[in-house]
């Protein structure tokens, strides 16, 4: 079924390949997942498990069974993908992590395909230019999707407490972000 696929079954292919790598953050953003503080390595456990269960799909489109090694080294550079895009999701947001990663994996995958694979292009000045303002669209939706945050001081009996006295030996200021 796959044999007689064309290069528009690879673009509907990257479509659905959008909306998911889009999408896969949402759940680590949700108050449940947050409210259970559940661990990134078992978030993308989570993930690994749910990738095996569904990769056998393939085979009732009539694949083949086979195995690559080139499978092991993807999966190695998946997994730490994974775990610390889970991080950056939790840190950052979803918007400045996903278009953070977004760019630089653009630029990544465009030196694997051109220098790497030797991959045909109509133009490499219009392709460097094109991933260039791609990368510079990606970033400033990252820059500007960020929150700015505000400080406030607080007094100093709310910082310190009891512990007022040796504060002011010390003379330390605690800044806190707002709530």
């Amino acid at each position: 079924m796959l044999e007689s696929c064309n290069e528009s079954c690879g673009w509907i292919a990257a479509l659905i390949s959008c909306v998911a790598f889009g999408s896969f953050g949402v759940p680590i953003k949700s108050n449940a997942a947050n409210s259970v503080d559940v661990d990134p390595l078992v978030f993308q456990s989570y993930k690994t498990a749910a990738c095996f269960a569904s990769c056998w799909i393939v085979l009732l489109l009539g694949e083949e069974l086979m195995f690559s090694p080139w499978g092991i080294v993807s999966g190695i550079f998946w997994v730490p993908a994974g775990v610390a895009a889970i991080y950056g999701i939790r840190n950052a947001g979803l918007a400045v992590a996903q278009g953070t990663w977004s760019s630089l994996i653009v630029m990544v995958s465009f030196f694997w395909g051109i220098v790497i694979f030797n991959e045909c292009m109509e133009s490499v000045t219009g392709a460097m230019f094109g991933i260039a303002m791609m990368v510079c669209g990606l970033w400033g939706m990252s820059y500007f999707s960020s929150p700015e945050i505000e400080y406030e001081t607080l007094n100093e009996q709310d910082v310190m407490g009891d512990d007022l006295n040796e504060a002011k030996e010390d003379e330390t200021i605690d800044v806190r972000p707002l709530a």
